[in-house]
């Protein structure tokens, strides 16, 4: 039974519509933070240890994926980001998330956009934010098309190095790759929860809102 199934996922992974399943769940992702971006392209690492999927291409449609989605929550929040924040109830995790973000892309400028796209649940809301106060199309793209890129990097290569070291075992592999996923969420609400409290304490931000 394990066989079969491994021999179905190699068949899909070999497929050339793996690119563009990691590019919508990527772009997906980046707007409804339902989708498991991170498990996608952690699996679809390791099985370019094996030749397939391309592991250039598969970066590529995983950060391009990343960068779509972003794009369009931050478009989002751009053009009804504040009517739709305002609807978050005062003292819920949505609202205290929300003035996290904005007081961290007050406190440390557009270099929390590259942060922030490795803190699983919180870069569209992050991305939602930086529309909604007013970071500037340009200093969003630029920022977030390099967040983007790194995720897409590490997030395949660590995938991939975990295929390449149990090449000889994907049960092994398979499982070397949900601890990781695991870490990368533990360690993003760890930051997320570190930081929250002086992100609470901090003013208002005061991004203006920039040219489209």
């Amino acid at each position: 039974m394990n066989d079969q199934l491994l021999d179905l996922a190699r068949d899909v992974m070999g497929s050339p519509l793996v690119y563009l399943v990691v590019f919508a769940i990527a772009a997906l992702d980046g707007v409804l933070p339902i989708f498991p971006s991170e498990v996608v392209l952690l699996v679809s690492g390791a099985f370019a240890a094996t030749g397939r999927p391309n592991i250039g291409l598969l970066i590529l449609a995983a950060s391009a994926g990343a960068a779509a989605g972003d794009q369009l929550s931050y478009r989002i929040g751009r053009h009804a980001g504040r009517p739709v924040l305002r609807r978050f109830p005062e003292g819920t995790k949505r609202r205290r998330a929300v003035g996290w973000v904005a007081g961290v892309l007050e406190r440390r400028g557009p270099v929390f956009i590259v942060i922030g796209r490795f803190l699983p649940g919180m870069r569209s809301i992050m991305t939602l934010t930086a529309g909604a106060v007013g970071v500037p199309p340009r200093t969003f793209t630029a920022f977030d098309t390099v967040g983007a890129l790194l995720w897409g990097v590490s997030g395949a290569l660590l995938g991939y190095f975990g295929g390449n070291t149990f090449q000889d075992s994907p049960l092994a592999s398979l499982a070397f790759v949900t601890v990781l996923v695991a870490v990368v969420i533990v360690l993003g609400e760890l930051g997320r929860r570190l930081q929250a409290p002086n992100a609470q304490s901090a003013p208002g931000p005061k991004c203006s809102q920039g040219q489209s």
